[in-house]
């Protein structure tokens, strides 16, 4: 399996194609749309990250040893960055979830982040570590 650091890098060339912002969002709401629906029983307390400013749900589950993320949200700018978020996280092992984080983002340049993205993103992954925790403690 290819490592985060180059999984993110394919994602940043993929988004260096497009030479202007409303192309990049095209594309990010393209991947966030291109997302398999998630089950309205998922979208639930446990699976709401708290303390982001739009509606996201994120269901992390484990098969075989390896990591499945569903994401959802009624924003389709955090849906997208959802759907890259899933694509980091797809068929990798629980030890390697504390090696995601969200900075490459910033070389995607599709914003300058106000303070409460930030804070939006910092949740997602919060949520994010902490499910994989649950699953840990589950085994």
């Amino acid at each position: 399996m290819k490592s985060i650091t180059k999984t993110e890098q394919e994602i940043i060339e993929e988004f260096e194609q497009f030479s202007d912002i409303d192309s990049k969002y095209r594309h990010l709401f393209k991947l966030g749309n291109d997302l398999p629906e998630m089950d309205s029983s998922l979208k639930n307390d446990d699976t709401l990250v708290d303390g982001c400013q739009s509606k996201l749900w994120f269901q992390l589950s484990q098969e075989g040893g390896k990591l499945h993320l569903r994401a959802d949200s009624d924003s389709m700018v955090i849906k997208g960055i959802g759907a890259l978020l899933v694509r980091l996280v797809e068929g990798r092992k629980l030890e390697e979830i504390n090696n995601i984080n969200l900075g490459f983002l910033d070389t995607l340049n599709i914003w300058k982040l106000a303070s409460y993205r930030n804070n939006g993103l910092l949740a997602m992954l919060d949520h994010l570590h902490k499910q994989a925790e649950a699953i840990s403690e589950e085994q």
